[in-house]
């Protein structure tokens, strides 16, 4: 069979080649014969998947251990931009491929940091740019980080590299000495202190146009596509773009990866850090769809590298409710509610892994079942930690809980005396008011009344009558008293 395929390698229907086809049937000994031979344990076949994506899928769990044995990558991306973790469901094959994954990405710190130390750039730019690449702030025993070590070496090239990646200036070694610090000469100093204001000066170009996007139907839909500020966004037409409220969707691009087809010039996926998967392809009426689709992955990159510099990647759950909380914009109720569920799946987790390795350990006569076992316990470890780390955190809300409960208590009783004292001044303004009011309001109305007849005298009604009328009415009235005084 060997000969027959070219001892494996020969690829058949769909790029499927004999080791992908006996990891599915789950050959283990087939499988282990071609390994030995000298296959290409990555190989991947026209939908992108590798042996270990198939056997992982399957859930052959002897197939995978015996992959994982011969090197094979936990971390390489299948044309869906999935993981061989992402697209299984078998909890013991997941155990072994995050295992897997956590071995690899300490290779990969090693690697960074040796090629740091030995101002490669080339290597440290092929350790960043993988699917998953390390933490480019990760530390060595001394506590320093790949910045500190390039710096220290005077290593300008690989320092310039790694502060685009978004290395830390503020990291500090267990000697609490920040890059500044170490640096190897003034000039080396003056140098990281110039990129240093360049990075806080870092900005992603604008980035957008046509793309086909598929739908969750297996459809797809023309859309106008926008890059800006480390975020995606997608619209109906470019009109709406000046619309906000027209957005169809939106995601953001921190830690993002983007994975081609090397057979299809017009295909890419997306797969965001919340690990949702978008699949685009460039317009078939572009004239060169591969030059396009590279400067749409290109502008995605440096999206997410601007996201990288201005943002915190790769914040746990716990961590981001902490930021949040500090700034007030989060419930603190809702957040507390949000830890203890995740204290409860952890410990149903935790649950699940002791009762599996409980019966993994029962089995004695099988010496296979070694590493598997050292596997379990690793992760049982891992989970008390985590489990332990998330109750701690939800103590530490509930204490925080009952101070800001006290806090509110203190503010809305000086909010209270507030306006209690504000309500006594305006009561005694208003009262003052209504006393002026009807004082002006009583003056007024004594302004208005007539006078009565005897407080005028006959010189203010002089000019009212003619001087012949005064005299005849003068000497009537003197008529009318000598008639009186007569008659008495």
């Amino acid at each position: 069979m060997e000969q027959a395929h070219g001892h494996g390698k020969t690829r058949c229907n769909g790029g499927w080649t004999t080791l992908h086809l006996a990891s599915y049937f789950g050959q283990k000994d087939i499988v282990e014969e071609l390994l030995k031979s000298g296959v290409e344990v990555n190989t991947q076949n026209d939908a992108g998947d590798t042996a270990l994506h198939i056997a992982a899928v399957c859930g052959r769990k002897e197939v995978v251990l015996l992959l994982l044995r011969y090197a094979a990558c936990a971390t390489l991306l299948n044309g869906c931009a999935q993981t061989p973790r992402d697209i299984t469901d078998d909890d013991e094959v997941i155990t072994m491929l995050e295992a897997a994954e956590r071995r690899e990405g300490k290779k990969m710190e090693e690697r960074l940091l040796d090629a740091a130390r030995d101002g490669d750039c080339g290597a440290v730019a092929q350790v960043l740019s993988k699917n998953k690449p390390p933490d480019v702030n990760c530390k060595d025993w001394h506590g320093d980080t790949a910045l500190h070590i390039a710096a220290s070496r005077g290593h300008k090239e690989c320092v310039d590299l790694l502060v685009k990646s978004g290395a830390s200036f503020n990291a500090t070694n267990k000697n609490g000495q920040a890059v500044l610090d170490v640096a190897k000469d003034n000039q080396m100093r003056f140098f990281l202190e110039k990129c240093q204001e360049n990075s806080t000066c870092f900005t992603a170009r604008r980035f957008e146009g046509l793309l086909w996007k598929r739908s969750d139907f297996l459809s797809w839909n023309s859309l106008w596509v926008v890059l800006e500020n480390g975020t995606v966004s997608w619209y109906r037409n470019q009109s709406d773009v000046a619309c906000g409220d027209r957005r169809q969707g939106c995601k953001p691009l921190m830690k993002a990866q983007c994975g081609v087809k090397a057979w299809d010039k017009y295909f890419f996926t997306l797969k965001c850090c919340d690990s949702s998967v978008h699949h685009f392809k460039v317009s078939s009426r572009c004239a060169e769809p591969e030059i396009t689709r590279k400067k749409w992955v290109d502008a995605i990159k440096e999206h997410a590298m601007y996201s990288a510099l201005c943002g915190n990647p790769d914040k746990t759950p716990v961590q981001e409710g902490e930021d949040l909380v500090a700034e007030d914009a989060i419930d603190l109720g809702d957040f507390l509610s949000h830890s203890l569920q995740a204290a409860e799946g952890y410990q149903r987790m935790l649950e699940s892994q002791v009762a599996m390795f409980v019966s993994m350990v029962k089995n004695e006569d099988n010496d296979d079942m070694t590493g598997p076992e050292l596997l379990k316990a690793r992760q049982i470890c891992e989970l008390c930690s985590e489990t332990s780390s998330v109750l701690r955190h939800c103590v530490d809300l509930l204490s925080q809980r009952e101070e800001l409960s006290s806090l509110s208590e203190k503010v809305w009783s000086v909010k209270l005396e507030q306006e209690v004292e504000k309500n006594k001044i305006l009561s005694e303004a208003l009262q003052k008011l209504a006393t002026e009011h009807h004082q002006l309001k009583r003056n007024l109305s004594t302004g208005r009344k007539s006078p009565t007849p005897s407080a005028f005298t006959e010189d203010e009604f002089y000019d009212a009558l003619s001087e012949s009328e005064w005299d005849s009415r003068v000497r009537g009235r003197r008529v009318s008293v000598l008639r009186f005084s007569q008659r008495r």
